[in-house]
C-alpha cells in the first residue's frame, strides 16, 4: 500500500462528521461585553484534541480568551512547510427563531449538518485536523513540516492570523490552504477590502436656527453621490479577473450624530458613514487611500463649514492572486483529481480572509479551497455537506503530501 493510500484510509466518513458536529456544538461567537462569548472553549477542545493524537502544539494568546492553537508534525528546516488554516470564531447566530434546526445543535439531516459555523468554517478546520491527523495514525512522516493553525478573530479585525505572522512558526510558512467554504473549487484569487470611516464635522445648533450651525447630514448625500463614481475608478484601475467580481464600494452603517443622544431639534456635531471598499488584484493600497482622500476632498469643498476626514478600520487587506504554475496550486489540482477522478475546478473569494494578512505580511503564495456552499455562510441554517466535508479532508492530506514532497 502506497503513501496515498495509507492516508486515505485513515480519513473516516464518521469520525469527521462527529468531529465537525462537536465543534459546531461550542459556540465562538465573540460578544465584546461577554467574558464567555470567544473562542477559548473551542480553542481548548482542538487543543485537547491534538495532544491526544501526538502532535506538536502551541496555544497563542491573541487576546483575552482569544488564542491561537498551531499543532504540527515534522520539522522546520527539512524541506518545505505548509499550513492548514482555518479559524474559530463564528459569527452571531442572530434570531434563533429563524433557524429550522438550533444553531448550535448540528443536526445531521439528509447529508448536512446544520449550525452556526458548520460551512464558515468548522467544517473545513475539521477536514484540515483530520487530514494533518491522518499522517500520524497511517505512520507517513510529512517530508517536511505540516502546521494546521486554529486562530481567533478572523470574522473581526484578524488578531489571530497577525499575531501568527509575528511568531516563529509562523515566519517559517513557505504556503497556506485557507479551508474556508469554497465548494472545494481551487480559488487563485480573492478580493480585499478596506472598510474607510469617513466623518463629517460641522457645528452643533438650534434645529429651528439652522444658520447657526454647519449642519453635516446633507453632505452625506453629496457624498453617497460620489459613490458610483468612485467605484467606477476603481474599476478602471483593477485588472480583469476570470474568477472575482469587479471592486464594489458599499455604504453599510449611517449614523447621526456621533456622540450624544439624537434630538430632533437638535442639529448634531457630526455624522459619519462606512463603506465597504472590496478590491481586486490591481489596486494597491497608496491607491485606494488616494481615491477616497479624492472623494473626501470634493465633499468638503461643495460643503463649505464641513470638515471631512476618513480612517480605514483595521489595516487594508490586499486582494491577492496567485499562478496557476505555483507548487501549491500544482499540489491541490493533483489531489483533486487523484481524491474525486474529475479534473479541478478553479475560482475566486468574493471576500476577504486571513490568507490576505498572510500572503502580504508573510509574501507566501496562498490558495483557498474548502467544503461549503459560498454563499452559505452567514445566514440562518447555514449546513455543510458531509460529502464535500470527505472530499476535502482526502484533497488536504494527498495535497499536503505532494507539495511537502516537492
Amino acid at each position: 500500500m502506497n503513501a496515498i493510500q495509507k492516508l486515505l484510509e485513515q480519513i473516516r466518513d464518521t469520525e469527521l462528521v462527529a468531529l465537525t458536529r462537536d465543534l459546531v456544538r461550542i459556540p465562538s461567537v465573540y460578544r465584546r461585553d461577554d467574558p464567555d462569548a470567544n473562542e477559548s472553549k473551542v480553542a481548548s477542545f482542538i487543543e485537547a484534541w491534538f495532544r491526544r493524537e501526538g502532535f506538536g502544539v502551541e496555544v497563542q494568546p491573541v487576546a483575552p480568551g482569544r488564542p491561537n492553537v498551531i499543532a504540527w508534525l515534522g520539522e522546520a528546516g527539512r524541506g518545505r512547510t505548509l499550513l492548514l488554516e482555518g479559524h474559530t470564531d463564528v459569527v452571531t447566530e442572530g434570531d434563533p427563531a429563524e433557524w429550522s434546526h438550533p444553531p448550535f445543535s448540528a443536526d445531521l439531516v439528509d447529508g448536512r449538518i446544520y449550525g452556526r459555523g458548520a460551512a464558515d468554517m468548522k467544517g473545513g478546520l475539521a477536514a484540515a485536523m483530520l487530514a494533518a491527523a491522518a499522517f500520524k495514525r497511517a505512520g507517513v512522516r510529512p517530508p517536511g513540516r505540516l502546521v494546521v493553525g486554529a486562530l481567533a478573530d478572523e470574522e473581526g479585525a484578524m488578531l489571530g492570523v497577525r499575531h501568527l505572522c509575528r511568531t516563529p512558526i509562523g515566519r517559517q510558512l513557505h504556503a497556506a490552504i485557507i479551508c474556508e467554504p469554497e465548494q472545494n473549487e481551487i480559488c487563485l484569487e480573492q478580493r480585499g477590502v478596506v472598510w474607510a470611516r469617513v466623518r463629517l464635522r460641522g457645528r452643533m445648533a438650534h434645529g429651528a436656527m439652522p444658520e447657526a450651525g454647519a449642519n453635516p447630514i446633507p453632505p452625506i448625500a453629496t457624498l453617497l453621490r460620489e459613490v458610483p463614481a468612485l467605484e467606477r475608478r476603481l474599476r478602471r484601475i483593477a485588472l480583469r479577473s476570470r474568477y472575482l467580481q469587479p471592486p464594489t464600494v458599499t455604504p453599510t452603517v449611517l449614523r447621526a450624530p456621533i456622540q450624544g443622544v439624537p434630538q430632533a431639534n437638535v442639529i448634531p456635531a457630526g455624522s459619519e458613514l462606512i463603506l465597504d471598499v472590496r478590491l481586486t488584484p490591481g489596486i494597491d493600497g497608496d491607491g485606494v487611500r488616494g481615491e477616497i482622500e479624492g472623494l473626501c476632498r470634493r465633499v468638503e469643498s461643495a460643503h463649505p463649514g464641513i470638515k471631512v476626514e476618513w480612517e480605514p478600520l483595521g489595516a487594508l487587506r490586499p486582494p491577492t492572486k496567485v499562478a496557476r504554475e505555483e507548487p501549491l496550486v500544482q499540489a491541490l489540482g493533483w489531489a483533486v483529481k487523484k481524491v474525486t477522478g474529475r479534473a479541478p475546478r478553479y475560482g475566486g473569494v468574493p471576500g476577504s480572509t486571513d490568507g490576505t494578512i498572510l500572503h502580504s505580511e508573510l509574501g507566501i503564495p496562498i490558495v483557498t479551497c474548502g467544503p461549503g456552499n459560498r454563499l452559505i455562510p452567514h445566514q440562518a441554517d447555514e449546513y455543510v455537506e458531509t460529502r464535500e466535508l470527505v472530499e476535502a479532508a482526502r484533497i488536504y492530506a494527498v495535497a499536503a503530501l505532494k507539495f511537502l514532497e516537492g
